[in-house]
């Protein structure tokens, strides 16, 4: 099959691209913004997840914060140890992860000292006390009211924090060692998807708290991650994909707790991540492959359907071309193709009509000018031939005259519709009294009707006012319209001109007859090029069928407008108006 020649390839193609491209443009639009809102729901349920325990965190050290500075505020009322152990043993009780607490003057000297034995619910007092005054869990308090110290690991690897405050008047600090283990709680009981977890670093990189415990005992480095690095050099909370140890790529947020400069991560593996996405892309695929082959049929189908018609009017269009103009087209489709094959008809009926015009101006014009012609030359003829007197030879000049005058109108009316057409004809208006140009005209028609035994009338208003018109054209128009009248009204009829002030603004002119009348068919084509109702009547034709047009561009031209009311064997009356 030649694709070139091809419409039904063609029809296939392209209605399958126009359904296609759209459908295609659509479904990516429709995954794009699914996989950004999958993507940007995700990341924020990562951030909620790493601020949420973030937050726990920050929350258990500033509970634990809170239970000092009451403690402390009790501990100053007191001034036996014994009520100072009290209150000590209770903060250890309500706060298992406290172990050890140790009270310190203003001087910072510790006063008092109480840890947890190895013993379950047995505690121990220190004897020895030692001066804290130049450290930074001292100092600080007294200066910031409060202080959380950097990771620390005890003598069996243990991490832990000094958490310290100072009482309102600074006159004295309690101090607590708390380890972890609330922190690796919530990191080992928080899960991400199925293979996702939660680690907490220091501010140094090293890691505080990871769902496999040993590699916090371990005291492992995590600054060669990205993302810690991230987070180490202070970067906006946000995420980073990289290969983890097992060189799988992973995501992970991260989140900096605030008093403590902590990076809560999150680490989940990027394939799990994205295999929703991955899921919505392949569905949108295998739809739309569904969809392509669905259209694909609905384009075969549809390509059938058009080109069924589509060959009748081709084969239309080729009889036509061989001047063949009667042409049926059988084709009911409901649809434009129905209104193109109705229109294609009333084309050929055109074309049929325009084809008689053809043949008739042909005809009209080598009729309408051999007569003329044959007037000139048959009048020189005569006279080189023979010998004549003056009178003689005056009668055949105005014969020649006559006819030369003729050819002269028909061809200036030719050039003058070219013209107005084209718009290069320029009026040449003067005011002129109306009664002028009837005058002008009326004497020597009165003269030709009653040569044919037909009466003329002229029925003019008194004080017509002037009319800015071209004269010579205005002339011409009603000498066209009263040599119609003539052509068409039989002998012993009668022929009107009247002229009557329409109103204010216009002036109305009407030539009418009791002629033939038009027939109802002629009515609204007379004034087109080329259109003559003496087809119907051969006998009467009397030019090019350009007489009409010229007078509607004439009359418009000054602004008028002309029509025509008439019915047939019953006479005629053609009225235009001029603007005053």
């Amino acid at each position: 099959m030649n694709f070139k020649k091809s419409l039904r390839v063609k029809i296939i193609l392209f209605f399958s691209l126009a359904v296609l491209i759209p459908l295609i443009f659509v479904s990516s639009l429709i995954v794009t913004i699914s996989r950004n809102t999958l993507w940007d729901y995700i990341k924020r349920e990562q951030e909620e997840i790493v601020l949420r325990i973030g937050d726990r965190v920050n929350s258990h050290i500033e509970n634990t914060k809170d239970l000092l500075k009451s403690s402390l505020s009790g501990s100053t009322r007191l001034n036996k140890p014994n009520q100072t152990k009290e209150i000590f043993s209770n903060l250890l009780e309500l706060n298992k992860n406290i172990i050890e607490i140790t009270s310190l003057n203003r001087q910072g000297k510790e006063t008092f000292k109480i840890n947890r034995a190895k013993q379950p619910g047995k505690y121990e007092y220190g004897k020895t006390f030692i001066n804290r005054s130049v450290r930074e869990e001292f100092t600080a308090a007294i200066r910031d009211g409060s202080y959380v110290s950097p990771l620390s690991f005890s003598d069996n690897k243990i991490p832990y924090i000094i958490i310290s405050c100072a009482d309102e008047n600074k006159n004295s600090v309690i101090l607590c060692k708390m380890n972890l283990n609330n922190v690796w709680d919530i990191v080992s009981n928080t899960q991400i998807g199925r293979n996702g977890y939660v680690f907490i670093v220091d501010s140094k990189g090293l890691l505080i708290a990871h769902p496999a415990n040993e590699r916090v005992l371990a005291h492992t480095d995590y600054t060669g991650l990205p993302s810690v690095n991230a987070f180490l050099a202070k970067e906006k909370n946000t995420y980073t994909v990289y290969k983890d140890e097992n060189g799988q790529n992973v995501i992970s947020f991260f989140y900096t707790i605030p008093g403590v400069s902590w990076g809560v991560f999150s680490s989940l593996p990027y394939d799990e991540l994205i295999e929703p996405v991955n899921k919505m892309v392949k569905q949108a695929l295998l739809w739309l492959t569904v969809f392509a082959t669905l259209f694909v049929v609905i384009g075969l189908k549809f390509a059938t359907t058009l080109l069924t018609p589509l060959n009748q009017l081709r084969n239309a269009a080729t009889m036509i071309s061989e001047g063949k103009y009667e042409i049926e087209l059988d084709i009911e489709s409901g649809d434009e193709i129905e209104d193109l094959a109705k229109t294609f008809g009333k084309m050929a009926f055109a074309l049929k009509e325009l084809e008689i015009m053809r043949q008739d101006l042909i005809s009209m014009i080598v009729h309408d000018m051999k007569s003329p012609l044959s007037g000139i030359i048959g009048s020189l003829d005569f006279l080189l031939s023979a010998n004549m007197d003056a009178n003689e030879q005056k009668e055949i000049f105005s014969i020649t005259k006559r006819s030369a005058d003729t050819l002269y109108e028909l061809i200036q009316n030719l050039l003058d519709v070219s013209k107005m057409e084209d718009g290069k004809l320029k009026l040449k208006q003067n005011p002129t009294p109306i009664e002028e140009v009837v005058s002008k005209i009326s004497a020597p028609f009165d003269f030709t009707a009653k040569s044919e035994n037909k009466e003329f009338i002229v029925q003019i208003d008194d004080t017509l006012p002037e009319i800015n018109m071209d004269t010579n054209l205005i002339f011409r128009v009603l000498n066209n319209l009263l040599c119609n009248s003539l052509h068409h009204t039989n002998e012993n009829g009668k022929i009107w001109l009247k002229a009557s002030k329409k109103n204010e603004k216009e002036v109305q002119i009407e030539v009418a007859d009791n002629g033939m009348g038009i027939p109802e068919e002629f009515r609204t084509k007379i004034f087109e090029k080329f259109v003559q109702i003496e087809r119907k009547r051969a006998h009467l034709r009397t030019g090019t069928g350009l007489g009409l047009t010229f007078c509607k561009m004439a009359i418009e031209l000054h602004g008028g407008i002309i029509w025509v009311e008439s019915e047939e064997n019953k006479g005629s009356r053609f009225i235009f108006t001029l603007p005053v």
